[in-house]
């Protein structure tokens, strides 16, 4: 009778057991629906929430459940969502954030979505959020326009091969995007100047069944272009496949090749296809016959376009609005046309117009006639927009090597306009790379005086420039300078800086810059070598002690023959 009493007793230990795991599962389910009913019936359920306790009691299981309840009210689900994050501090995971997601495109609430979105691509890598989109999906039939979604994010971040991995992860998953979704993230590869990547993911977007639209077609004609196969894209039109993408980029091309003819051939053309040309494919057309100087051609296109109504017609009352329009599509020799014509009219030309035309010429790389309109703006005293002479710097900073290039620079950086940190230094690297080292001097003193940071190659080139001429005192000085900023060297220059410093007996200044490159975490095996070793030569051997004993904590012991070297200093 025992025997039989103990045999029952584990049965009955597991019955307690499912028991209370189906009145957890019970009780569970009655708070998910009372808070879902509160979300959907009341306005102000916030109050309601309170005594619930949710801080406790919610978990992402419940969250996601409470989600799918709720979603016939998409914006209420991301209050209650926003709600549990900012107000009891809940933790929303990977699967919750894919659930609410779905939700919100379903319901075309993409700027949420996409908020959310680029909060799970910091932390998560593409596999791992198609996993969790592929779940969140599971029973729906919207797995294409979220897919599609995934791609846009990725491509619109700029996150090229963050893409193409989710694209092979939606792919093996037996599942595609929409043609949306792949056409950006082809355009972005076609921007990137990827182009044999671009053909190959084309090549995969047939190969998986996806049929090519007019946009997809308006990034394949920007391709053959980059690839100089107009002739192909000419074909594209032979086979009915015609936009005005396409015929913009073949009349783009003829006017470069001065063939007007094929140009308004193919204008006429789009007269023809009910193509309606626009703004900027007149101005293509103009921009080339005034670069090329075809007095035959400008009033002909510029007729055309007042009668159009994209330009208006009495031109020298609206010079400015004809001009501003040219350099925001930077059509600049047609820009210029128009402001020479103006000047030539004495017609007055707003600062607007001198800040767009040196804007404009700098994007396109006109930098002669940049520098013209910045000494006439000098000269005339006009007012223009910073992003104008940021524009202007940056083209300066990429132009080849002059003293008045030069003298320019520093004469707008002193002005207060800041170029961009790489634009920066990628000129200050071609002066260290010329030899120019005074000119690279000034300008890098200078731009620390203004407080820029430029990269720490430029100072750390400029450094080892003074350590290997012996003028260790100017390498002290920049530092010093460097140091303010909180900035730093790379470590091998510290390392050269040490040696310097120590060659020179300047010893308590090495000590200050190593503690400092500690204090940067900007130290490796060598640098304690260096001043453990000098140390012992000036028998600072208890310093030199400190120093050994903290190399080891941090584990930067030198190889083994270095390290029987640098003991033997100890002896």
């Amino acid at each position: 009778m025992l025997l039989k009493k103990s045999r029952l007793f584990p049965k009955s230990l597991s019955t307690s057991t499912t028991s209370l795991y189906w009145r957890d599962q019970i009780k569970q389910n009655q708070l998910v629906c009372q808070i879902s009913s509160l979300l959907l019936q009341r306005h102000n359920w916030v109050p309601l929430l309170r005594p619930l306790g949710l801080s406790s009691k919610l978990t992402p299981s419940l969250l996601v459940q409470i989600l799918h309840k709720t979603q016939t009210n998409p914006q209420v689900s991301l209050n209650f969502f926003n709600w549990a994050q900012n107000s009891i501090g809940f933790k929303p995971d990977i699967k919750c954030r894919c659930h609410l997601i779905r939700i919100l495109i379903e319901s075309g609430l993409f700027r949420p979505a996409k908020l959310i979105f680029d909060s799970l691509v910091e932390t998560n890598p593409p596999s791992v959020i198609v996993d969790s989109v592929i779940i969140a999906c599971k029973g729906t039939d919207s797995q294409s326009v979220i897919f599609s979604f995934v791609m846009e994010c990725y491509s619109n971040k700029s996150l090229l091969w963050e893409g193409l991995e989710a694209f092979g992860k939606i792919r093996i998953c037996g599942h595609l995007p929409l043609i949306r979704g792949c056409n950006a993230l082809l355009d972005l590869l076609q921007k990137d100047d990827r182009n044999q990547l671009a053909w190959c993911f084309y090549a995969s977007m047939l190969r998986n069944g996806l049929s090519p639209n007019q946009y997809t077609w308006s990034i394949i004609a920007r391709l053959l272009y980059k690839n100089g196969k107009t002739e192909r894209i000419v074909r594209l039109l032979g086979f009915g496949i015609c936009n005005s993408v396409i015929y913009n980029i073949i009349i783009d091309f003829y006017c470069k090749n001065r063939n007007f003819e094929a140009a308004f051939d193919h204008l006429n053309e789009m007269d023809t296809q009910a193509l309606n040309p626009d703004f900027n494919t007149y101005s293509t057309i103009l921009n080339a016959a005034s670069r090329y100087e075809r007095a035959d051609i400008i009033p002909k296109i510029i007729n055309s376009m007042v009668e159009k109504g994209l330009l208006p017609g009495l031109l020298s009352w609206n010079f400015d609005i004809i001009i501003q329009k040219c350099c925001d599509s930077l059509k600049t020799y047609a820009a210029d046309y128009f402001f020479k014509r103006a000047l030539d009219e004495i017609v007055k030309v707003h600062d607007a117009s001198y800040g767009c035309m040196l804007r404009a010429l700098s994007k396109e790389g006109r930098v002669t006639e940049a520098i013209k309109v910045y000494h006439d703006i000098m000269e005339k005293g006009k007012t223009v927009n910073n992003s104008c002479y940021s524009a202007f710097i940056s083209s300066l900073c990429k132009e080849d090597l002059s003293m008045d290039v030069s003298k320019l620079v520093m004469e707008i950086i002193e002005r207060g306009f800041r170029p961009s940190a790489s634009e920066l230094s990628k000129y200050m690297n071609s002066q260290f790379d010329k030899g120019r080292w005074k000119e690279a001097e000034d300008l890098l003193n200078l731009t620390l005086e203004k407080r820029l940071l430029p990269e720490s190659l430029n100072c750390s080139a400029l450094v080892e420039h003074y350590c290997s001429n012996g003028r260790i005192h100017l390498a002290v000085e920049l530092h010093d300078k460097i140091e303010k900023l909180e900035c730093c060297l790379n470590v091998e220059t510290y390392n050269v800086f040490l040696k310097g410093l120590f060659l020179e007996r300047r010893i308590e200044e090495a000590i200050r810059v190593f503690d400092y490159m500690t204090s940067r975490n900007n130290i490796n095996s060598e640098s304690f070598t260096i001043v453990i070793s000098q140390l012992c030569r000036e028998k600072r051997l208890r310093e030199a002690m400190n120093f050994h004993d903290e190399m080891l904590k941090l584990g930067l012991k030198p190889d083994k023959p270095t390290y029987k070297r640098l003991i033997s200093g100890f002896q």
